[in-house]
């Protein structure tokens, strides 16, 4: 017999370490196998979006699969039922059918009421009739407006400092601001450590390489580093230094698009004791070799 699969449930299959918000009230037995053609699906299926919110919504709301943003209150929640395949299997999940009125447009929405489409694919977001959401989405096609679970969607009282870069847009300064953290490992690995300690790395140099143009700035006395004002356009983010070179969270490369009134966050580690030199990627970043342990997490 077939069951419905929530969103939660198999996100906690596809990472363990991830920690979702409860899917209440979508579990449930169907008594009818599925007689339309279903979507082939694995528990290793990634669900569009970051997925964390280590990103700050200045980053965010910028990225390629956000094309619609808005806060809004869910007027009605539809639910419906959608077969899959999960792992050979026969399962069923749902997609939800959000009709939501606007109350703020930040993003891609001119229209007081727009329809919201999540889930069917495992990646629901628990949407809930009366609830007022800072919605993080992608215009489909359809004019819809697609939200994953992964994506930076957010109750409206968990949405404060969000709302707050949103609502300042029309008078902030324009440019561009990249900034980060710059930490030294001072021990070396150890296993049975609950945690890793580090150092700022004060004084310590980091290169930021415009298309025109390459700019520097300073690790402050805290570990941090900032500067602003810079056109939008590709910034590639260098730091050298001896022993390995970590991101936090893990980046494929330091290379980035920032927009105007955007920013780029990054978050360095050095690891003087893995007495390797940094891995430099093919557009001139740096690579992180494995996950980075941060001073505040478990290894």
């Amino acid at each position: 017999m077939p069951t419905k699969v929530s969103a939660a449930k198999v996100q906690n299959m596809i990472n363990s370490r991830r920690v979702l918000r409860a899917l209440s009230g979508l579990l449930f037995v169907l008594v009818v196998a599925p007689a339309s053609p279903s979507q082939v699906l694995t528990t290793d299926h990634f669900c569009e979006g970051d997925n964390t919110r280590e990103l700050p919504v200045c980053q965010r709301v910028w990225q390629p699969y956000v094309s619609a943003v808005f806060l809004g209150l869910a007027k009605d929640v539809q639910e419906e039922d959608v077969p899959i395949i999960l792992d050979g299997r026969n399962e069923h999940t749902l997609r939800l059918h959000v009709t939501f009125q606007v109350e703020e447009a930040f993003l891609g929405v001119s229209e007081k009421v727009v329809k919201v489409t999540s889930g069917g694919d495992m990646c629901g977001f628990p949407f809930s009739k009366g609830h007022m959401y800072l919605v993080f989405g992608r215009r489909l096609p359809s004019g819809d407006v697609y939200v994953s679970i992964s994506s930076a969607t957010e109750w409206e009282k968990d949405a404060g400092d969000d709302l707050k870069y949103l609502r300042g847009l029309p008078t902030a300064p324009h440019g561009v601001t990249i900034y980060g953290t710059v930490f030294r490992y001072t021990a070396p690995e150890n296993r049975r450590a609950m945690v890793r300690l580090g150092t700022p790395e004060t004084g310590r140099k980091i290169e930021i390489q415009g298309t025109s143009r390459t700019y520097e700035a300073v690790v402050d006395s805290r570990g941090k580093f900032r500067i602003s004002g810079l056109p939008p356009g590709r910034y590639t983010v260098l730091l050298n230094a001896e022993g390995e070179i970590h991101t936090s969270p893990p980046l494929k490369s330091t290379t980035v698009d920032v927009v105007d009134k955007g920013c780029a966050q990054f978050g360095f580690w050095i690891d003087p004791f893995a007495k390797k030199e940094p891995t430099i990627s093919h557009d001139g970043g740096n690579l992180p070799p494995e996950e980075p342990h941060d001073k505040t997490q478990p290894k």
